[in-house]
Formats: structure tokens, sequence, C-alpha cells
């Protein structure tokens, strides 16, 4: 019998030990931060209606998607990303909250490619987004964000700056369908710039004149240029955004090649980029109006998403393991251990202390097991049980104290782990 069933699928993983800490790691400080900066937690569906996707996320994405059909012939999809879900959200139970309406997230993913480093089937995004305030300030907003949690885990970054609707006027001006403006900014997206041109000249050849020139200008002589006099407020609204980011001390700079996958974008773009790994690290911008595409009023937005099994990739290594302060040994199984045992674990928890119980009949061989992975051990034995003690050890310095009540080993343990904090803090 085949033992298939034994092996994840293809593009997909099992997170375990010090990875899956890292991740949760990760994850905290994202919704810590996230809260700092006024964000709102929301949870929405892993599937979806394929046709919510479909709408308006992008020829790639589309194709990509794990499509299904359920028991009702309901033609369902595992979400490819979360803006739109968002959106769906937004329209059916939110329209009535006051705005702008501030939200985070982390969700898997799904997206059925080609698996390779840094890009899997199934992956985590951690994202914010903002609907209601069509303020550039709330572009700044997210992005300053995203700087505090990158910051926080030590990520290296660089914000990669541009505006797609810079490109969609210039197309639109030239009587270029949607359909074909979404496929060359998807060549465009994918680096394919002379097939891309190519395939303007399809059908128009001004157009594609224009586009090679905004494509290879620096926004600067864009602004200052009377031809495009119709797209200064774009313009500057895109170098105010630069600006900002490193006047509060954020790597940011100006691309006209960037343009982002997801057809939604309407107007300022940006990814962030790592020197650590090759793949964007995350990205985002403003997506006005995406309300109108599913029959709701107009409403504009802006958001990003960061990837968390990239972010991950780059971090490497970085051992974030949480270790149980207290590691309590009890080398006894009858009944009066067991209770003696969980009243310390209990006072202990009210303090916020974590703790390990561990049953060894062999507490030396017990110990240079777990080391590395608690502050201190309790012993706790027949005598200890029966006279109400507790044997505590510092596995660091190997100090020991013997309590004779569970008020003394309180004491004797925050004591302990307070000199081991101000240890850690020492410069």
């Amino acid at each position: 019998m085949s033992k298939e069933y034994l092996r994840t699928p293809r593009g997909t993983y099992d997170i375990i030990g010090a990875r899956a800490w890292l991740y949760e790691y990760l994850f905290d400080m994202f919704k810590n931060t996230a809260r700092k900066n006024g964000f709102t937690p929301i949870y929405t569906p892993i599937i979806e209606h394929f046709s919510l996707f479909a709408a308006k996320s992008g020829e790639e994405i589309v194709r990509s998607m794990y499509v299904f059909k359920d028991k009702a012939g309901r033609l369902l999809a595992l979400r490819p990303e979360v803006t739109a879900s968002i959106i769906r959200a937004y329209l059916t139970k939110m329209r009535g909250m006051k705005k702008p309406i501030s939200l985070y997230y982390i969700a898997r993913c799904y997206r059925y490619e080609e698996p390779q480093k840094g890009r899997n089937r199934e992956f985590w995004q951690a994202g914010l987004e903002i609907i209601g305030d069509p303020s550039i300030m709330s572009d700044i907003r997210v992005a300053y964000t995203i700087h505090e949690y990158l910051d926080l885990i030590g990520i290296k970054y660089k914000f990669i700056v541009g505006n797609v609707y810079i490109h969609r006027y210039i197309m639109t001006k030239h009587n270029i369908s949607r359909e074909i403006q979404d496929h060359i900014l998807h060549l465009i997206d994918k680096k394919l710039i002379e097939e891309a041109i190519l395939e303007l000249k399809k059908y128009s050849e001004i157009a594609a004149k224009e586009i090679n020139y905004i494509l290879n200008t620096k926004i600067e002589k864009l602004i200052s240029d009377p031809i495009y006099s119709a797209l200064k407020k774009y313009l500057e609204d895109t170098l105010l955004f630069i600006d900002s980011l490193k006047e509060l001390g954020i790597n940011a700079e100006y691309s006209p090649r960037l343009v982002r996958g997801l057809a939604y974008y309407t107007s300022l773009i940006y990814e962030i980029k790592t020197p650590a790994i090759e793949p964007s690290i995350g990205g985002g911008g403003r997506y006005d109006n995406l309300t109108s595409v599913y029959g709701g009023p107009p409403e504009p937005s802006t958001g990003a998403a960061l990837g968390i099994d990239r972010i991950a990739l780059a971090l490497g290594d970085k051992d974030v393991a949480e270790k149980a302060k207290v590691y309590i040994i009890v080398m006894c199984s009858e009944q009066q251990c067991v209770s003696h045992t969980y009243k310390l674990v209990h006072r202990l928890h009210e303090y916020g202390i974590s703790t390990m119980v561990y049953y060894a009949k062999k507490p030396g061989k017990t110990l240079s097991r777990i080391k590395s992975q608690a502050r201190l051990a309790i012993f706790i034995g027949k005598k200890e049980a029966a006279t109400g003690r507790y044997s505590i050890k510092d596995l660091d310095t190997g100090k020991q104290i013997m309590a004779h009540n569970i008020d003394d080993a309180l004491y004797a343990i925050i004591t302990l782990l307070t000199e081991h904090a101000n240890v850690d803090n020492t410069p």
C-alpha cells in the first residue's frame, strides 16, 4: 500500500520545532505592531466563491488558484490573497462603521504554482488594510507600520515605489481596453519589457512609445514635463510618499517599471525588498473603488501584505525559541506529588511564569536534557511532597535553594528569574 498520505502535498509543509517558534514570534510581533498603530483584527474564510477573485485579482492569480466545485455544484476557490475577502466583508458587514476602518490580518493563502525557494503553494500573509481614507497619510501610515515591524524583527529592507495610474492613463488615452492593459502590465511586472512594448504596438504605436518613455524616465522629469500635466497630482503624491518615508529613516526609491501583478491597484504601489533573499518580502498600494467592482459604493482604500514565509527565510536560523522559565521535575507518581506539583504550577501561571512538568525516575539524566530549555529546575519527590517543600536549582549558576512552603518557593523563583533578567539586559 502506498504511503503517499504520510507526505505533505507538494508545495505545503509542516512547521515544527525552532521554525514553529520563529513563526509564532513573527505573528506575535506583527499583531503587536499593528495594534499599536491603531489596526484591529479581521478573520475571513479560507474558502471563497471563485468569482470574488476572478473579478479583479489579475490573470496570473486567477490562473494559479485552487478551484473546485462543492457538493452543491458551487464553484469555490482557496483564497490566493486576502484583500478581496476583506472588501467582501466590508460590503456585507462593515459599511455602517465609522471610517476610516483600519484592519490587520494573518492568514494562510494558496496558489497552484511551481514550488521554489521562497514560493510555496501554501503560504502565510500578514497584512494591513485601511478603507475610507483618500489621503496619502493613510499610505504612509501603512508603510510606517511595516517599517516598525521589520525593524523590530531585524530585517534590512527597501521600499521600491511606483504608480500604476501613470501607465493606465496613457493606455486609456489611446483607447486600449482594460483587458489589454491588464495583460501589458502583467508582462511589465514579469520584467518582459520588450515583449510588453511589442504587444502594445499592435494596438497603438503612440501608446507603446509613451509607455517606453515612462519606463525609462525619472519621476522628477515627468513632473516638470508639461506633456504629463494631467498626471502631475499622481506623480507628486508618489514623490511625497517617497520623501516622507526617507524623512522617517526608511530606505525608498522610485521605479517606473514597478506595476505589481494584482489588477485592482489604481495608483500608488510598492514592493519591499531585502538583500537577504531575491524575491520581495511584501508589497502594497492603493486600490481605490475596489468596492464598486463588487456592486458597492466607491470607497478609497489602501493596504499592504507581507510574506511571512519569505521573512522567515530571510531571517535564516534566528533563534527565538521561548524557554520554559521553570522546569518542574517530578520524581514520584503518587497523588500527593501531583497535587503538590500543580499547586505550584497554578501559582506560577498567575504570575505569568511559563512552566513545564516532567516526570522522571532519574533526575540527573533529565537535567542534562533540559539544561538548554529552562532557567530553573524544581525537584519534587516523596519527601518534598510529604513535607510541603520545593527543591529549586538555578541551571546556569548551579545555585540550590530549599523552599519550605509554596510562598517561599515563589519568592525564590521570582528572585532568581529577576537576576537572570538583569544579566540578560546588561549591555
